[in-house]
């Protein structure tokens, strides 16, 4: 029975699949008679030829058309033979059979298997390893490299200039460096960055740093200088500028009273014209002509002498200035060292005031002391760099006048303790009653690290050797330390650790006062 059309659930989008998905060999009953690939949503025209959905309806688009295949195996029925896209019905028994049918993805380096169905259901169009054109530069790429290749590496991408905002692909982006007229640019003379091109030409002419030739070097000056300097050079050489001008109104001088011929390779631009060369010219008014100029030139040199004279006071009066401003910057700089000196010895005073004010907060008299430690982990970061391996806590004492006391806490370990241990040492220090005190010192020392449940606290414990320096009555500030380098393993305050809570952790000392 013929259908009048095509199903209109019928996915018409694709063509074939390609042959090499199939793991058994490919026969005629499997592939489209146009497109050669094997059968998607099949359908069935009168002759019995079959053909994608897709590919019929492209056949069909332009009207009834020939079937090739019948051509080709010479069986053409001109009833039957001419393709329509009302005579063709979805062949359904091919299209089952078709999607039962083994196989594989035919991407290299994919292992996908199963059968055409889930192929064309669940795989095709998803395979990471299938290579697809690039849109802009047309190169295969492996889908799951799609996305970074056409950000990333593709000669073709369209990128935005981050100056101008305009677009081009990425092989011309030093091409449109090279033109644009936001692009920054660094002057080589004053070494100022980021100035756009558009505006480099007005910075080049206000640019202090540039060199630029004397005004005078038309008179012969050879001096090239710093643009900011060009005033300074021009003060400084108005002698060497004068004497340049009077050398060349000398050399015209001499060209108007010599009878001969004006050559413009004289350097000072004089040339006759041939006209005036032939001209007759009487003696007396020659001679006249001559003393006009002559006098002209007498005024000039006079007017230029009473400049030399002007500029020779200005310079005196600028290098009174100069000694005076000398003066003036020598005195400020002594005030400035004097202040800063006074600033340092603030400084001093004010440490030495701040670390009293520590002391007192945390100073205890009774030979118990907490020891409460922030940021754990910025200073263990610090310990591991090498910047502050070692940290003091403030003093104690075990009584009013008795023995000052701290401890010494290396948070990545110290000695056999490096790298695997909190490190924790007792260390006594020199004090103001010292002389009233038994040496050597023979306390009992407990040191804790406090468990913040309150439940298991590390706990170590030690009685001094009389005979080490460390506990000897203190020459220096503090005696050599001694204590636990293996006082706690840093494993346990991994973690959620009850020892280390709110990037805090508490060290107990408590000093035995038996005896004293």
């Amino acid at each position: 029975m013929t259908m009048a059309s095509l199903a209109p659930a019928l996915d018409i989008a694709a063509a074939g699949m390609p042959q090499q998905i199939l793991s058994v060999p490919m026969q005629n009953k499997y592939q489209c008679q146009h497109c050669s690939g094997v059968l998607r949503k099949p359908v069935q025209a009168p002759c019995g030829h079959r053909f994608c959905a897709h590919c019929h309806k492209f056949l069909t688009s332009s009207g009834p058309k020939p079937c090739e295949a019948c051509q080709t195996e010479e069986i053409f029925e001109a009833e039957i033979s001419i393709l329509k896209s009302s005579n063709a019905f979805p062949d359904n028994a091919a299209r089952r059979e078709i999607e039962g049918l083994p196989a594989s993805c035919p991407s290299e380096g994919c292992n996908w298997k199963g059968i055409v169905k889930d192929y064309e259901v669940q795989h095709e169009g998803k395979c990471k390893y299938e290579r697809i054109p690039c849109k802009a530069c047309h190169l295969p790429v492996l889908r799951s490299e799609l996305e970074r290749h056409s950000d990333r590496e593709c000669e073709e991408r369209t990128l935005n200039c981050k100056y101008c905002k305009a677009s081009f692909s990425f092989r011309d982006i030093k091409a449109h460096d090279e033109v644009c007229q936001k692009f920054p640019i660094q002057c080589k003379d004053c070494g100022k960055k980021k100035i756009p091109r558009e505006k480099f030409p007005e910075h080049s002419r206000s640019c202090g740093k540039s060199k630029v030739s004397c005004p005078f070097s038309v008179l012969g000056c050879r001096t090239v200088v710093e643009n900011e300097k060009q005033t300074e050079h021009e003060h400084s050489s108005i002698s060497e500028h004068l004497r340049l001008l009077l050398d060349r109104l000398c050399q015209i001088q001499q060209l108007a009273e010599d009878p001969g011929e004006w050559q413009e390779d004289s350097g000072l631009g004089l040339y006759r014209a041939p006209e005036e060369k032939e001209t007759p010219v009487s003696g007396v008014g020659q001679t006249t002509s001559l003393e006009q100029k002559t006098t002209a030139l007498e005024n000039i040199v006079c007017v230029l002498n009473r400049e030399v004279e002007r500029s020779s006071f200005t310079l005196e009066a600028f290098s009174r200035q100069h000694r005076l401003d000398q003066e003036k910057i020598e005195n400020l700089a002594n005030k400035i060292r004097q202040m800063e000196r006074t600033l340092t010895l603030r400084d001093i005073q004010l440490t030495e005031t701040e670390q009293k004010v520590q002391e007192l907060e945390f100073c205890t008299y009774d030979g118990v002391f907490v020891w409460k430690i922030t940021d754990f982990a910025r200073r263990r970061q610090e310990a591991l760099a090498g910047r502050s391996p070692a940290m003091f806590s403030p003093a104690f004492f075990s009584s009013k006048y008795g023995y000052k006391m701290c401890l010494r806490l290396y948070l990545n370990g110290d000695g056999t303790g490096r790298g695997t241990h909190l490190s924790l040492f007792f260390v006594v220090m020199k004090g103001k009653y010292d002389a009233l005190l038994k040496w050597p010192f023979s306390q009992k020392v407990t040191l804790m690290l406090l468990d913040q449940n309150n439940r298991e606290h590390i706990i170590d414990a030690f009685r001094p050797d009389v005979n080490s320096s460390s506990f000897q009555r203190p020459i220096n500030e503090m005696n050599i330390a001694s204590g636990c380098p293996l006082f706690c393993p840093l494993a346990k305050l991994a973690g959620k650790s009850s020892y280390l809570r709110d990037d805090t952790i508490f060290i107990k000392a408590i000093v035995d006062l038996t005896g004293l």
